[in-house]
């Protein structure tokens, strides 16, 4: 059962992620366009540069392919799970869709931390299922992989808000040891 929640957790991620990129680029525009014609006067700390943009658009389809990965290697592990009702599937991907909205206005920097504070409770627990599990060969890689997943997006997500240039090899790591 706890291995279902992190297999659907994997699905909620690559449509959570999926759209943040496609959308926080023209919502994030929007909103500085609209902040800007506010204060004309005041065009210094406000303005959203194109690098910015990009970066997002980077890191969101990063977070997206550790998510895809993880559930193809999930899928690997345990075949049971390619026979989940697919209504579930669905229903999975538009509550993370529409949990996308509330997130799209945040400014960058707000939008790291508040991702970081959202991915804490997941590591938090993975790392315990997997202690837990530690025992039980059959399903300890599983719960493993789970564990060094979340692990890997909470420590990008950190390297992220900290500026690190080279937060990404965090999750290229993760990705090159699947």
């Amino acid at each position: 059962m706890q291995l279902q929640q992190g297999y659907l957790g994997e699905i909620y991620g690559m449509a959570f992620f999926e759209r943040l990129g496609r959308d926080y680029h023209f919502q994030a525009t929007e909103s500085q366009l609209t902040e800007i014609h506010l204060t004309e006067s005041h065009l210094t700390e406000s303005h959203l540069t194109e690098s910015h943009l990009i970066e997002s658009q980077a890191v969101f389809s990063l977070l997206f392919k550790v998510e895809q990965y993880t559930a193809k290697a999930l899928l690997k592990q345990l075949p049971e799970l390619a026979s989940l009702d697919e209504a579930l599937l669905e229903q999975v991907r538009m509550q993370a869709q529409k949990e996308v909205d509330s997130w799209l206005k945040l400014p960058w920097h707000e939008l790291l931390a508040a991702l970081r504070l959202w991915v804490e409770p997941y590591q938090q627990k993975y790392a315990k299922w997997a202690d837990d599990a530690e025992s039980n060969s059959e399903y300890g890689a599983a719960f493993r992989l789970l564990e060094r997943h979340e692990t890997a997006i909470y420590r990008y997500l950190q390297a992220l808000e900290r500026g690190d240039q080279r937060s990404a090899l965090i999750l290229e790591c993760f990705l090159g040891a699947l």
